[in-house]
């Protein structure tokens, strides 16, 4: 039998909080593929996935083909463990071979064991396998490795043009399956794939110079749009007259007008309207208005603090965008400084420049933050969806439910 592949979450899940509230830190995008689909390629027949047992359901339904938080068939066989933060670009780690646990610093990268070693292990629960880990290293080697292992939500940004490149050089696909109007303009077409179905209408412009261009089956891209590569536009995107700059990764089934740059929306999520985004992760359902704007940059050119885990985080870096939750929703007019944070299921509104932080339900008018009502939010959430033909299930609302537990001490932080 081949090793199957374990991914599992570690403890710094919460530093990439609001966007890993509603899915677990692998099935976050950065580049074409989310981190568990560049993992997953190791070996795609036999597919384990860790994670925290409130997002074992929802992760079920999203990624059909995995074994979720199944502890008791870990020792059934041999595995190759892989922290889910890790980011794949054109670096391997073998299946097979002898066993190992590989480190970067404290961190647990990968553990290669095999069934008899395993048996040895004791297996508390999903959230406690780092614990499972460290006893695997009385057993076998560890080797220390550098890898791309993700910090924080920005790391995301920073390194998303290069893993769009990667991704591109690892699908190998070129060429144009799609439709290409008479007027529209591809430069360096070699870098440029048009998937089936999908149409560029006359006045656009692809880019491909500086990287390249990957667009899915059928979307719809309108004019007058410029696209620079390295850029990636998911299955069922409609651009609407937009300037998309290099390193931005949007999609499946987004709605996109205006500016964007370095910018990731994850899925089902409009900027329909002018407005700029910029150094920023849009999460899953989200509503931009027209002219929400993100500032990325401070006048000063210092470095951006981002407020996480209760405190403010200098990341070190002097472009940071905004970091939004899904099922959040902007009125006209909203200002972001650089570095906001919103959380999941907001509304914010009310114009002029939002707070920096924004805990998860939160209601942000001229009045300032009110609680957003769950039950509200689930209607709205399954609204939302209908209008994209998608069925809210038990396990959505159940999410947005523990979700709404889980976040009740920052709102009342926030509060006090």
């Amino acid at each position: 039998m081949t090793r199957a592949v374990c991914i599992f979450e570690d403890k710094k899940v919460r530093n990439f909080y609001p966007l890993t509230l509603t899915r677990p830190v692998y099935e976050l995008r950065c580049g074409i593929s989310t981190l568990w689909e560049k993992i997953g390629q190791i070996s795609e027949e036999n597919l384990h996935l860790l994670c925290r047992e409130y997002l074992s359901r929802i992760t079920s339904q999203r990624i059909k083909k995995a074994r979720v938080n199944q502890l008791q068939n870990l020792n059934d066989e041999d595995i190759l463990f892989v922290n889910g933060r890790l980011l794949l670009l054109d670096e391997e780690i073998a299946l097979e071979g002898d066993e190992e646990i590989a480190v970067q610093g404290q961190t647990f990268v990968y553990a290669r064991l095999n069934k008899d070693t395993l048996e040895k292990l004791s297996f508390s629960s999903p959230e406690n396998i780092e614990d499972t880990l460290t006893q695997a290293k009385q057993m076998v080697k560890v080797e220390r490795v550098e890898v791309n292992l993700l910090e924080y939500p920005w790391d995301l940004i920073r390194l998303n043009g290069e893993a769009i490149r990667a991704d591109f050089r690892l699908i190998g696909k070129r060429g144009i399956e799609g439709k290409v109007a008479e007027g529209a303009c591809l430069i360096n077409p070699d870098q440029i794939y048009l998937a089936k179905g999908a149409e560029v209408q006359s006045g656009v412009v692809l880019n491909a110079e500086e990287g390249p261009i990957y667009i899915g089956e059928e979307v719809k891209i309108r004019p007058p749009t410029v696209i620079d590569g390295p850029s990636y536009i998911g299955k069922g995107t409609i651009i609407d007259g937009a300037k998309i700059r290099e390193g931005c990764s949007v999609g499946p089934m987004c709605r996109i007008a205006g500016e964007i740059e370095k910018s990731i929306f994850y899925a089902y999520s409009n900027k329909h309207h002018d407005g700029f985004i910029g150094h920023s992760y849009v999460g899953e359902w989200v509503n931009l208005a027209a002219l929400t704007t993100t500032s990325d940059l401070k006048n000063t050119y210092g470095k951006i603090r981002v407020h996480l885990k209760g405190e403010a985080i200098d990341t070190g870096e002097i472009k940071v965008g905004s970091f939004i939750g899904d099922h959040t929703k902007t009125g006209i007019g909203t200002l972001l400084e650089a570095g906001c944070v919103i959380g999941v299921a907001c509304n914010v509104f009310g114009g002029g420049i939002a707070p920096k932080f924004i805990p998860s339900f939160s209601w942000r008018g001229e009045a300032g933050l009110v609680e957003n009502r769950l039950d509200k939010v689930i209607e709205v959430a399954r609204l939302v969806m209908k209008r994209r033909g998608v069925k809210q299930t038990e396990v959505d609302r159940d999410l947005l439910k523990k979700v709404y537990e889980v976040t009740a001490d920052e709102r009342r932080r926030r509060k006090s």
